[in-house]
C-alpha cells in the first residue's frame, strides 16, 4: 500500500484536469449491466466499470464511445448489433442531457441545460413471500445485496423516491426516502426493526478539479463479483460516511502518462451502536488501475478501528497500521485486503468461439495483513466468467461465478476468520450483516445467470444458485435456489419487473446475537421458501 499512498497524493494533487460534479448512479441500476455488457463486448474501451457507484457523466462518456464504435463498419460489429442496438437506444434516452453536453447527440428542447439540473426515480415494489419453516420461527430470511433487507413472511409493499439535484459543475445532492409496510423487512429478532419509514440515501457531493468530497448515507460496491464481493457490497444497510477520491479516472503527469489510467476512492464510515465497541469506524482505500483497455486491476484495504471503549484516533491509527509492522492484535484493529482483476479476451476461431469474446475476473482477499504470497494465510477467493453474447446475432449472455470464504478453514483447519475479529467481536459487519459477501464466514457459493431479450423491450433472466454457509460449525446451512425474472420497458420512462424465486434450505441460519456476533443453524430443519415480487419504476 506504499504505492497506493503515493498515488493518492500524486493523483489528487496533479493527476487530473477539470471534472464536473455529477450525481452517482444508484447500485443495481440497469445501466450498470448494460455498460458492463458493452465493455465486455469490446464496444467500450478504456472503461473502469468495476468500482461502483460511478457518475452519470462518467457513464455518458462510455456510452458516447460505444456510439462511435458501433458506427465503424466491420463484420464483428454487425454480429454484435442484435445486442448493442437496443441497449444503446435505451442508454441514449437515459443519458441524453449528458451526451448532449459531450456533443455525442444533438440537443433537444426537453434536454436540461444550464446551472441547475434535476431528475428522479420512483419505485413501487409489491411482494408476496412465504418463508417456510426457516428463521427460528421469525418468518424472515436474508435477502442478498439489498441494503440490509430480509424476505419477510406475508404480503407487503415498498415505496421509495430517489431525487437528485446538480448545481453547476461543483455540487450534487441525492435523497432517497423509503417506506415499507412491514418493518420486519429490515430485521427481526436480534436485528429487530420497528420503523416503517427511513432514509435509504442522503448525501451531498462537492467536486473541484477532479477531487470529489461526499458526505452522507450511501452504498458502494468495490469488487469484481456480480452476486457478491469479498470486501464491500450493499448487502448490509447503507453506511453513514465521508468519501474522498477522484471523480473520474485520470492519468499521471509528465513521463508517467503512458502508464495508463487510475482512479482512487476512500471513505470513513461510522458503524452502529449495538455492538461490542459502539460507533466503531471503518476506513477504506481502493486504487483502480487500467494499464491497457482490456485489463483492469484493483487494490483494496479496509481498516476497522476505534469505538466507545476502544478509543483510537483518525488518521493516526490508520497511518500507524499502514506503515507499522505489527498484526491486527498488536495494533488493536481489524483489517481486510483484496487484489482483484478483470480481463477481456476477444473472439478467437476454435479457441474462444463466442462472437464477442468473454471476460474472466477474480478476487483474492486476506483477513489481517497479507503475510504470505501469492495466497495469504487467511485467504478467500472469488472468480467468474462472463460471456456477453453466446451466439452470433442473438442476445443471450451467460455468467458463472464462484465465491469461497471457507478456503482458510479447509487449508488450516481453523475457521470463523472471515468478517470476524478477536478484537472486534461484532466483526466487520453493520447491523449484523457483513460489509462484503452475503455468504458470510466459512461459506461457498456457486452462481449462474443467463438473460435474453425476447424483444427489444422485454428481457428474460434465469438464476441458479447453490450455497453453503457456516461450514466451521457441526451443523451448517445448504441452500438450493432457482429464480426467474421478466423486465418490460413499456415506455420511455416506465419499466416493470416480475420475479419468482424458490429456495430449499437445509439447516437454515438466523442471526441470534450481534454483540458478540452469533448465527445459529437449525439442525434437521428444511425450509421451502417461495418469493414473488413485482417492481414498477418511473424515471424522469
Amino acid at each position: 500500500m506504499y504505492l497506493g499512498m503515493a498515488l493518492v497524493g500524486m493523483g489528487l494533487l496533479c493527476g487530473a484536469g477539470r471534472a464536473a460534479a455529477s450525481v452517482n448512479l444508484p447500485l443495481h441500476h440497469w445501466t450498470y449491466n448494460a455498460i458492463e455488457r458493452l465493455t465486455a463486448m469490446g464496444l467500450i474501451d478504456d472503461a473502469m466499470v468495476v468500482t461502483k457507484p460511478y457518475t452519470r457523466k462518467q457513464a455518458a462518456r462510455y456510452v458516447a464511445r460505444a456510439l462511435e464504435r458501433i458506427g465503424e463498419p466491420s463484420e464483428s460489429v454487425e454480429k454484435q448489433k442484435a445486442v448493442a442496438d437496443p441497449l444503446l437506444e435505451r442508454l441514449v434516452r437515459e443519458f441524453r442531457p449528458e451526451l448532449a453536453d459531450l456533443g455525442a447527440v444533438a440537443a433537444s428542447p426537453e434536454v436540461q441545460r444550464g446551472l441547475f439540473r434535476y431528475g428522479g426515480r420512483s419505485q413501487l415494489e409489491v411482494d408476496a413471500f412465504s418463508v417456510g419453516h426457516g428463521g427460528s420461527g421469525l418468518g424472515v430470511r436474508l435477502r442478498e445485496n439489498r441494503g440490509g433487507e430480509y424476505y419477510a413472511n406475508g404480503e407487503q409493499a415498498q415505496m421509495d423516491f430517489r431525487g437528485w439535484f446538480e448545481i453547476g459543475d461543483h455540487i450534487a445532492i441525492v435523497a432517497q426516502p423509503k417506506y415499507i409496510t412491514n418493518p420486519h423487512v429490515l430485521g427481526q429478532g436480534a436485528t429487530n426493526n420497528t420503523h416503517n419509514a427511513y432514509m435509504r440515501e442522503l448525501n451531498i457531493k462537492f467536486s473541484v478539479a477532479n477531487i470529489a468530497l461526499e458526505v452522507g448515507r450511501g452504498t458502494q460496491w468495490w469488487g469484481q463479483g456480480y452476486h457478491g464481493s469479498l470486501l464491500l457490497t450493499d448487502h448490509a444497510f447503507p453506511l453513514d460516511m465521508i468519501k474522498l477520491g477522484s471523480e473520474d479516472p485520470f492519468k499521471l503527469p509528465w513521463i508517467f502518462q503512458d502508464l495508463g489510467s487510475f482512479k482512487i476512492n476512500s471513505f470513513l464510515a461510522q458503524l452502529d451502536r449495538d455492538r461490542d465497541f459502539p460507533r466503531a469506524k471503518v476506513f477504506g482505500l481502493r486504487i483502480t488501475y487500467l494499464p491497457v483497455s482490456w485489463f483492469e486491476l484493483g487494490l483494496t484495504r479496509l481498516t476497522q478501528f476505534n469505538g466507545r471503549g476502544h478509543e483510537q484516533s483518525f488518521p493516526g491509527q490508520v497511518i500507524k497500521t499502514y506503515f507499522g509492522s505489527g498484526d491486527e492484535l498488536t495494533n488493536g484493529v481489524n483489517e481486510q485486503a483484496m487484489v482483484d482483476f478483470r480481463a477481456r479476451i476477444p473472439h478467437v476461431n476454435y479457441l474462444i468461439p463466442f462472437p464477442s469474446g468473454l471476460e474472466f475476473y477474480g478476487e483474492i482477499g486476506s483477513e489481517d495483513k497479507w503475510t504470505k504470497f501469492p495466497l495469504p494465510s487467511r485467504a478467500a477467493v472469488l472468480g467468474g466468467i462472463y460471456i456477453p453474447q453466446l451466439f452470433a446475432g442473438d442476445t443471450m449472455d451467460l455468467r458463472i461465478e464462484y465465491a469461497d470464504t471457507d478456503l482458510d478453514r479447509r487449508r488450516t483447519g481453523m475457521g470463523n476468520d472471515w468478517y470476524n475479529s478477536a478484537t472486534f467481536r461484532s466483526g466487520m459487519r453493520y447491523r449484523g450483516f457483513p460489509l462484503g459477501h452475503w455468504v458470510g464466514s466459512d461459506g461457498v457459493d456457486y452462481f449462474l445467470r443467463t438473460t435474453r431479450f425476447m424483444t427489444d423491450e422485454l428481457q428474460l433472466g434465469v438464476n441458479l444458485d447453490y450455497s453453503e454457509r457456516g461450514k466451521a460449525n457441526p451443523v451448517y446451512e445448504k441452500k438450493k435456489e432457482a429464480a426467474v425474472d421478466l423486465t418490460w420497458w413499456f415506455s420511455k420512462r416506465f419499466s416493470l419487473t416480475v420475479a419468482y424465486t424458490y429456495q430449499r434450505i437445509e439447516n437454515p441460519g438466523q442471526i441470534t446475537s450481534i454483540n458478540p456476533f452469533q448465527e445459529t443453524f437449525q439442525a434437521g430443519l428444511v425450509s421451502n421458501n417461495n418469493f414473488v415480487w413485482t417492481n414498477l419504476v418511473f424515471e424522469f
